[in-house]
């Protein structure tokens, strides 16, 4: 049954337009991108051969060079895509976004560093606390910078 089968009659160049679809396809259910590069040397290795007739060992050839030509285009393409992209170190870490803003307190900070040395504020949705850097005291309704963040308390100095 499979020995009546046969692949001699279909031109090659027609085998490595269908192999090239078919990485090109394979690469939307498995994105790795590289499959889509060598899909490429294959339709431009099709594209070859169905110009100019070669042999086995010239086809092998041209699917290399093509290959390594659209691999270096590939990767030069998403070199470039990613050194546009700045990823923060601190995403997700939205507190550091609040050192240096400027605030001003509702309630006074007692001097010292108790439990009474400190108020709350509410930014954004937060509720934080807030204590002088250097545990003076400080009235309501004064300007104060967050100089740094310890834990989910907001150290600040006067402005």
């Amino acid at each position: 049954m499979f020995s009546e089968f046969s692949l001699s009659h279909i031109p090659i160049w027609q085998c490595f337009f269908a192999i090239g679809i078919v990485l090109m396809l394979l690469e939307i259910c498995l994105p790795a991108f590289f499959l889509l590069w060598i899909g490429i040397a294959c339709l431009f290795t099709a594209g070859t051969l169905a110009i100019w007739a070669l042999g086995p060992i010239g086809q092998v050839l041209c699917f290399f060079g093509f290959s390594i030509i659209s691999l270096i285009v590939g990767y030069l393409v998403y070199e470039r895509k990613s050194t546009h992209l700045t990823v923060s170190n601190d995403l997700n870490n939205l507190s550091e976004n609040l050192i240096d803003q400027l605030l001003t307190l509702e309630h006074p900070i007692a001097s010292g560093n108790g439990e009474q040395a400190r108020c709350y504020i509410g930014i954004n949705d937060t509720r934080w606390a807030v204590r002088s850097i250097n545990a003076t005291s400080i009235e309501a309704g004064t300007q104060v910078r967050i100089v740094s963040i310890k834990g989910n308390t907001l150290m600040v100095d006067i402005a």
